[in-house]
Formats: structure tokens, sequence, C-alpha cells
């Protein structure tokens, strides 16, 4: 298919070709800026997108899909890579497949919020490793391609008028596209027609796809549906406009941190960590007393509430000392008492953020667990093990990028972790494991599907309907492929060894037609 060409259209900088493919591009005035529309391939791209839109009608519209969103991002990622056309090694796609699987494994466990960040993230590097080379420009090219992206659908949108004024080109496209697909689809079809006629299986697929009704019901939302399916795919569909955007270097000013520096230098630095480190000891000879010592609290305070006071607090102490941090390592060369200091209230730190989560813990084992405290475990966890890579940073003369990098990966692991497991499950098993635990029925109840095999393990122990004032979890088997989750397997699994099909009066197993 020959591409469609626009003639004198006017874009801003970066674009592409201007008038037919034979003759250059004109000359602007002098001082001013051509704008060009590169419209290589917008064709086939038009023609990807309508049926990458109706597979994602077909796959995920009106249904609780998992798998069905896996196959629809695998096909957007093939499209991307079939309009970019790089010249690629065969390691290297097989590395941007890899990565993007990855990345969407979560979502095969469970369609939730997280699972769904992590596949976006999968398809921006995906994009990264087909248009860019080297590793820093990969993850550039990712992280450009998820702020800016969409503005490409702008660019087209706003260009579109101007191209289909020329009939004439339109016209070469079309006759173009049916050179080009003439003879592959007028000889296929003979094909099939003789293998269906041999082959009886493949003659009734054909028949009920010939006979396919497939019940549109034209409605706000799945419009809105629709376009925001072709908003979102768009982008990929066009990434050869888009490579030299994504690809190209930072300006010197994206790679310089300026600090105010009227405020910030080498004795302002030091001063503050003696202050600092003052005021974090009091606290840490405290928590050590009272938490770590079992030093008696004031007459009338218990420990659940000492540790209620002070857990998310201290959390965000620790994100602003370890931020702190990281203005004063600049001015710690040839300073070794700054460095000691710095060292000393960063080591502090990390006994607040252990301070934090003890104190958390004796909060949940007063009055149970939710999901924010299990998240504030989480970030607690992660805090402390960025200041401890600060500290490794700061003794192996790392730089503060190596820093940067540790911890974002250290946060994506462990979020890419969190993904897997059941957090539901989770908070029901604990709280319901804890006989003089003051238990909350109607939150418990209201975890969702997840606490379902919990609850009904608890019980067939004790013989009691627990979700008695509000209406059981229930655990929906799926439809069809397209719905299928391994988390839900597993808790249907487990809710048939358990030999509670009928739960609270639900079935669990219920079929739907």
């Amino acid at each position: 298919m020959k591409p469609l060409v626009a003639q004198e259209i006017p874009q801003t900088a970066g674009g592409g070709v201007v008038g037919p493919a034979s003759s250059p591009p004109p000359v602007p005035p002098r001082g001013q800026t051509p704008r060009v529309v590169d419209w290589r391939g917008f064709g086939w791209a038009a023609l990807l997108l309508f049926g990458l839109v109706t597979v994602a009608d077909l796959l995920v519209w009106g249904l609780t899909a998992r798998l069905g969103w896996v196959v629809l991002a695998l096909m957007v990622a093939a499209g991307a890579q079939a309009m970019a056309r790089p010249a690629l090694s065969p390691g290297r796609l097989g590395l941007a497949w890899g990565v993007l699987v990855l990345c969407l494994l979560p979502i095969l466990e469970e369609a939730q919020v997280l699972s769904m960040l992590f596949a976006l993230m999968g398809l921006a590097l995906f994009v990264g490793l087909v248009v860019a080379s080297g590793r820093q420009a990969v993850w550039r090219a990712a992280g450009r391609f998820a702020l800016f992206g969409m503005g490409q659908t702008g660019r087209d949108l706003a260009a579109l008028p101007d191209v289909v004024r020329d009939p004439k080109a339109v016209q070469r496209q079309a006759l173009g596209a049916a050179r080009d697909w003439a003879l592959p689809m007028g000889l296929g079809a003979v094909f099939v027609a003789l293998f269906a006629s041999a082959n009886p299986v493949l003659d009734d697929w054909i028949t009920t796809a010939l006979n396919w009704d497939p019940g549109v019901t034209l409605d706000g939302g799945r419009v809105m549906f629709w376009l925001g399916m072709a908003v979102l795919v768009w982008p990929f569909l066009r990434l050869t406009p888009l490579a030299p955007r994504l690809t190209r270097d930072p300006s010197r000013r994206d790679r310089t941190l300026s600090l105010p520096r009227g405020l910030v230098h080498a004795r302002s630095v030091m001063r503050a960590l003696v202050t600092f480190n003052l005021i974090f000891a009091m606290q840490t000879v405290m928590d050590g007393s009272y938490l770590w010592g079992g030093l008696a609290l004031p007459e009338g305070m218990s420990h659940a509430e000492y540790a209620h006071r002070g857990a998310y607090p201290l959390l965000v102490t620790a994100l602003l000392a370890g931020a702190f941090a990281l203005i004063a390592q600049p001015f710690l060369r040839g300073q070794r008492g700054l460095a000691a200091l710095l060292y000393l209230w960063v080591g502090q730190t990390v006994l607040l953020v252990a301070s934090s989560i003890l104190r958390l813990d004796l909060y949940v084992d007063a009055y149970g667990l939710t999901r924010l405290r299990f998240a504030a475990f989480v970030w607690m966890g992660l805090v402390g093990w960025g200041l401890c890579l600060m500290i490794g940073q700061m003794a192996w003369r790392r730089s503060v990028g190596w820093l940067y990098a540790a911890s974002a990966l250290s946060g994506l692991v462990t979020l890419y972790l969190c993904c897997f497991v059941n957090v539901a499950g989770l908070i029901a098993g604990y709280n319901l494991s804890r006989p003089g635990l003051d238990q909350d029925s109607w939150y418990i109840c209201g975890l969702g599907a997840g606490a379902a095999p919990e609850i009904s393990a608890h019980e067939a122990k004790t013989g009691q309907t627990y979700c008695v004032y509000t209406s059981a979890p229930v655990v929906v088997p799926p439809h069809d492929l397209r719905e299928w989750g391994y988390r839900n397997w597993r808790l249907r699994r487990s809710l048939a060894e358990t030999g509670a099909p009928v739960f609270n009066g639900s079935l669990l197993e219920r079929e739907r037609d």
C-alpha cells in the first residue's frame, strides 16, 4: 500500500514529509519552521485501529476480563511492531516481548488497578525497546511515550482535514490497497472454500461466523469505551512519526538539579545535621524505652494508642529525612565530620522506620489488619530499604542516579509481587484466626471474593454463619476464557476443597447463562 501523502500540511518541528513522494518539500519563508505531517502508513494504522477497537469490544466490554486484557495488550503490541517496522535483532525483539509478557502476568492473576498499571508500563517499555537503543534511552523513550504519546493523536486529528481535501491522494491510497490485496484475498478465498469443502469442522466454523449476530447495542457507555480505546491505541500505531520525539537526547537543563543557593550550603547543612541528629536521638531513645525496652507508659495510655499516634507521621518524617540526605550529599566531599553526621542521621532514620513498623504491628495486634495497614507495612519496608540503599550508595561512592535506579527497581519489584498476593484473603485469615480480636464482620465480609475461602473455613470450624448482617462474598466462575484468571481459579479450587459449594445461602459456583 502506498503511503497517503499530505501536500503542504503545516506541523511543528519533528514531523515527516510534505508533498508527493516524488517532489521535495516546499521551502518555507526565512525565519519560519515548516509544519509537516508524517502520514507514512496512515491507512494501515487506521485499518488496524478499527480492528483493535473491535477486538477490544469482543474481549473486554461488559466482562470481568482477565485473559481478555492480556490478549488485547499482546495484539496492540503486535500492531505497534508491525507499524514501526524496526530493524531489530531477534534478541532485542525477544527481550521486548519477554518484558511485556512479564508485565502482563499480574492481570492474568487478577485484573485490578495495580495490575493494569503494570500492563501499561509493559506496553510503554515495549515501545521503548522497539524505537530506542541503549538502556537509558529505552527508559527515556518509554517514559516520554507514557506521558506524551497521546499527543500524536491530537496532531493527526488536527491535520486530517487538510489531507482529505485532496481526493486524488485518497483515491491513490484506495487503488493501491486494492492492487496490493486483490491477489492474496482473492486466491486466499478460493483456498479457504476448498479447505472448507474438505474439512467439515472448518466448514462449521465458517458457517457460524457468517451467521454470527453480534448483538451490539449502541449506548453511551459503549461508544465512550470505543472512543477511549481508539485514543489509547492510536499512538502505538504511529511509532514512525513519534520515534524522533521519543529518542531525542535530553537537553542540558533536564540533567541538572538547581538548589536554593542562599539556604543550602556547607555551613547550613552542618548545622542542620547536628540539630536533626539531636531531635532524632530524643525520639529514638523514647521509642527504644517504650516499645523495645518495655518501659511502662503513662497511666491511661496503652501501647496500641502509642503505636497508632506515631506510625504514619514517622513514615512521613523518614521520607523527608531521606530527601534532605540527598540534598546534603554534594557537600560531603572532603568533609569527614559532615559525612559522619549524615551517616548517623540516616542510621537513626532507619531505626525510626523500624520503630514505625513495630508501632503498626502493635496496633494491628490490638485492632486487626486492614488494607490500609497492609499497604503501610509495604511502604514502610520500602522506605527502610531505600535508606539502607542510601547508606550503601554513600559507602560505595555510587552516584545519586544509582540510588534512584536501585530504589525504583526495588519499588517496582515489590509492587509487582504484591499483585500476586490475595490481600483480602490475608486480612480475613489473620483477623479470623485471632479469637480475642474485636471482629468487624461488616469489613471482613465486604473484602470481596478473595476472603470467601477464609470465611468458609472459619464457618466450618465454628459451625456458625459469620456473615449474618451482610451478604457473603461470592466467587463467580468465568463465563469463558476471556474472564479466566489464576486467582479466581485458585479461590474456586480452595472452596471445593472445603466442601462448601453453598455459602450463606449464595451459590459460590453459580453458573451463568
